[in-house]
C-alpha cells in the first residue's frame, strides 16, 4: 500500500473520531433526558426548538468535517500519490536527503492511443509498481508525489548515488505496464533544503533539459540544489547585462559555392565570463517567463552585426515560438527591424515545433506577417516529429533544415529513401533545404547529387567568433576573405 493511502486512511480515523464524539453526546443527552430524567419529558415549543437546534449543529457539524475532509485530501486523485501541495508540505516537514522526478515521457501519445481512462489506470499503475520497487531496494522513508500529467516527484531520506542507481534500474528493466510500453526519464538532485519549492523546479528543468539537449544520453548524473540555485541567478543576471556570446555556423550554398549565410549559436557569460551553454540557461528562461526578453536581445544584437556586413550575407536565428505567440512581442519584433534599415530578406527566423498548437490558425497568421515582412522562416529538426509535416502543410516556409538523423549517417537504413522523398517534396514546394551536421567531405558530393540547396557542419569550415565574421565580411574593409 502506498505510503500516501495509509496516511489519507489515518487521517480518516481521526476525523471519524472527532465526528463521533459530538455525536456520542447527542446521544447520551438525549438518553438522559428521556430515561434518567425524575421529571417526565414534557414536548413544548421550547423543548421542540432546543431539540431542533442541537440537531442541527450536529449535522452541520458532521457534514462541515466531512466537506473539509475531502477539500483538505492528501491524495492526487488519479495515481493516490500525495498531490502537490501534500507532497511539498512534507518535504518541508522531513527534509529529506534526495529529490527526485521522473516522467512518462510518452504519456500523449499512450492517452491518444489508448483513451483517458487507460491512461489514468497506467498513471495509477505506474506510482504502484514506483513505490514497490522503491520498497523492495529498502529506500527509506520514500513520498511519491504527482506535479502535473506524467510527472512523478520523490523525496527519499537515502544518498543521492543510490536513489540515482535505482531509477536508472527502474527506467531500464519497466518499458511496459499492463502490455502498454512507456518511455521514462529522469532526475535527482541534492542539498534541497534551502528552497524545496525551487529544488523541484530545478528539477523541472533538468527533465526539459534531457528532452532538448540529451536524446541521446541514458543515464542522469546527480545534480546539486545550491549550485543550480546559482546558476539559475547567474542566468538572470546575464541576461539583465546583456551579457550574450555569439558564434556564428556556416552555411555552404552548393549552387553557388559561397557561404552566404551564417547560422547564430548563442551562449551567455557569468560574472566571471565563463560561458553557460542553452542546455543549462534555456529551461531557466522558460520557466521564468523570460523567453521574449531573451529573443528581443537576440534580436538587437543580430540586427546590430547584420548592419556590419556585406549586403549579400544574411544570418538565421531561432526564436522560440511562446515569444511569436504574444502580440507585444510581435510588435516589437516589427518596430525593431524596420528602425534597423536592414533588409528584411537578410533575415531567417528558425522555429523548432514538436507539436501542434492547439490554436494553429492564429499562430499561423502570425507567421505569415512575418513573411509578408520579408523575414524569411525556417522550420528546424524537418522530419523529427509529426508537427514538422503538419506545419509545413499548412505553411509555405522558405527554408527547411532536416533532422540530423537523417543527414548524420544518410546511408543508414531507409534515411536515404526518406532524405530523397523531402528533397524531392521540398523542390515541388519551392522550398530551400539544408542538411546540417555533415562532418565529411565526401558527403558533400552526395548531397549535392540529392538536390540539396545548403549544408552545415565541419565539413563547411569552422565556427566563427562575432570579431571574425565583422572583420571577415566587413564591406568596409579592403581585405576581405571569401
Amino acid at each position: 500500500m502506498l505510503r500516501s493511502v495509509r496516511e489519507e486512511r489515518a487521517r480518516h480515523f481521526k476525523l471519524a473520531l472527532r465526528i463521533t464524539v459530538p455525536v456520542l453526546i447527542f446521544v447520551l443527552l438525549l438518553t438522559y433526558v428521556f430515561f434518567f430524567r425524575e421529571e417526565p419529558f414534557k414536548i413544548g415549543t421550547e423543548s421542540i426548538l432546543v431539540f431542533s437546534g442541537m440537531v442541527f449543529v450536529v449535522v452541520y457539524f458532521v457534514f462541515f468535517a466531512l466537506e473539509l475532509s475531502r477539500k483538505e485530501t492528501l491524495l492526487d486523485r488519479t495515481t493516490e500519490s500525495y498531490h502537490y501541495d501534500a507532497f511539498l508540505e512534507r518535504i518541508y516537514r522531513y527534509r529529506p536527503k534526495t529529490l527526485a522526478a521522473i516522467q512518462i515521457k510518452n504519456l500523449n501519445v499512450i492517452n491518444e492511443n489508448f483513451g483517458v481512462r487507460r491512461t489514468d489506470n497506467i498513471l495509477k499503475r505506474f506510482v504502484e509498481v514506483l513505490d514497490d520497487a522503491i520498497v523492495e531496494q529498502n529506500i527509506k522513508d520514500g513520498y511519491i508525489g504527482r506535479k502535473n500529467g506524467g510527472e512523478f516527484l520523490l523525496a527519499l531520506n537515502d544518498e543521492p548515488e543510490t536513489v540515482r542507481k535505482e531509477l536508472e534500474r527502474f527506467c531500464r528493466t519497466h518499458t511496459e505496464i499492463d502490455g502498454i510500453e512507456i518511455d521514462c526519464a529522469f532526475a535527482v538532485i541534492r542539498n534541497n533544503i534551502d528552497d524545496p519549492d525551487k529544488a523541484v523546479e530545478q528539477l523541472r528543468d533538468l527533465l526539459a533539459q534531457r528532452e532538448s539537449f540529451d536524446r541521446a544520453l541514458q543515464t542522469a548524473k546527480i545534480s546539486d540544489a545550491r549550485s543550480l540555485s546559482e546558476e539559475e541567478q547567474a542566468v538572470v543576471d546575464a541576461l539583465e547585462r546583456k551579457d550574450l556570446e555569439f558564434h556564428f555556423r556556416p552555411l555552404q550554398n552548393l549552387k553557388t559555392g559561397k557561404k552566404d549565410i551564417y547560422e547564430v549559436a548563442v551562449k551567455m557569460r557569468d560574472a566571471s565570463g565563463n560561458p553557460i551553454a542553452p542546455r543549462d540557461f534555456l529551461p531557466i528562461i522558460n520557466r521564468r517567463d523570460l523567453g521574449d526578453v531573451y529573443d528581443l536581445l537576440i534580436l538587437e544584437r543580430v540586427l546590430e552585426d547584420a548592419l556590419l556586413l556585406d549586403e549579400e550575407l544574411s544570418l538565421s536565428f531561432n526564436l522560440s515560438p511562446f515569444s511569436l505567440r504574444k502580440e507585444h512581442f510581435m510588435e516589437e519584433f516589427f518596430q525593431r527591424i524596420e528602425n534597423s534599415r536592414i533588409t528584411p530578406r537578410r533575415l531567417i527566423v528558425e522555429l523548432y515545433e514538436r507539436q501542434r498548437h492547439h490554436r494553429l490558425e492564429e499562430y499561423l497568421e502570425r507567421l505569415k506577417r512575418i513573411k509578408r515582412s520579408g523575414v524569411r522562416l525556417c522550420l528546424d529538426n524537418f522530419g523529427s516529429s509529426n508537427a514538422s509535416m503538419e506545419y509545413l502543410r499548412h505553411f509555405p516556409f522558405d527554408m527547411i533544415r532536416f533532422d540530423r538523423e537523417y543527414t548524420f549517417d544518410v546511408e543508414a537504413g531507409k534515411n536515404l529513401s526518406i532524405l530523397k522523398s523531402f528533397i524531392n517534396m521540398a523542390q515541388e514546394m519551392g522550398i530551400t533545404t539544408v542538411a546540417k551536421w555533415v562532418d565529411k567531405k565526401e558527403k558533400i558530393h552526395q548531397l549535392e547529387e540529392l538536390g540539396v540547396d545548403y549544408i552545415q557542419g565541419f565539413a563547411t569550415g569552422r565556427v566563427l567568433k562575432e570579431e571574425e565574421l565583422i572583420e571577415r565580411y566587413n564591406p568596409l574593409r579592403d581585405n576581405k576573405e571569401s
